[in-house]
């Protein structure tokens, strides 16, 4: 990821760059860092949730040390808003999973989380914290759940360290490098905060409910 940037936003590769610049448009702002990438179908030897999905937008933490900051929390809702249209593009997206037949690394079987789209932030601390979207739920779902994602987000930034998403990530993996998910719990639609071995965990505990 390129130094200093704000906002990345990820399409499938083939996109319509006419969609794209209108996605963009609807949240640039005087001196924001956007940069676009381009997904592209790859095979991937890893579990589910670390494969890139086809639809992103990461925001990152210079967004809220300085951008946002300047622009003032109009801006928060604009992205906020930007991502909930994201989320409408991920789940009219179906996404084939492929994997080996003898792979112990897979739940595909298992796994309900969409493939299509996901919304990444940095926290305070470095750590990327990666919001998952259940295929089972509907896009309603989906949409609180971004409101609740964003209202710890910027939370956090106000208060760190006493803040709510600190807390819930607290006894998570503490290593810098390890990928914090949040998932929508599918009774109470409400979030919750993994790291691998405990998404592992959920998922089989899931599939045997």
């Amino acid at each position: 990821m390129k130094d200093n940037l704000h906002l990345v936003f990820t399409y499938p590769e083939g996109f319509p760059q006419e969609i794209i610049d209108n996605d963009i448009f609807q949240v640039d702002g005087k001196d924001l860092k956007i940069h676009i990438t381009k997904q592209e179908n790859e095979t991937y030897a890893a579990m589910e949730w670390i494969v890139p999905t086809f639809f992103a937008t990461y925001i990152l933490k210079p967004y809220f040390d300085s951008f946002l900051q300047e622009a003032g929390k109009d801006h928060y809702e604009l992205l906020k808003n930007a991502c909930k249209k994201m989320l409408a593009k991920g789940k009219v997206t179906q996404v084939q999973l492929i994997s080996a037949s003898k792979s112990t690394q897979k739940l595909s079987g298992k796994y309900s989380q969409s493939l299509a789209v996901s919304i990444l932030m940095e926290t305070k601390t470095n750590r990327q914290i990666k919001l998952l979207f259940d295929n089972n739920l509907a896009l309603s779902d989906w949409e609180n759940a971004v409101d609740e994602f964003f209202t710890y987000t910027l939370e956090h930034y106000q208060n760190f360290p006493n803040d709510q998403l600190s807390d819930q990530i607290k006894d998570l993996s503490p290593k810098l490098y390890s990928t914090i998910y949040v998932k929508i719990n599918p009774s109470s639609k409400k979030l919750e905060f993994h790291d691998d071995n405990t998404l592992v965990l959920d998922i089989k505990n899931l599939s045997r409910s």
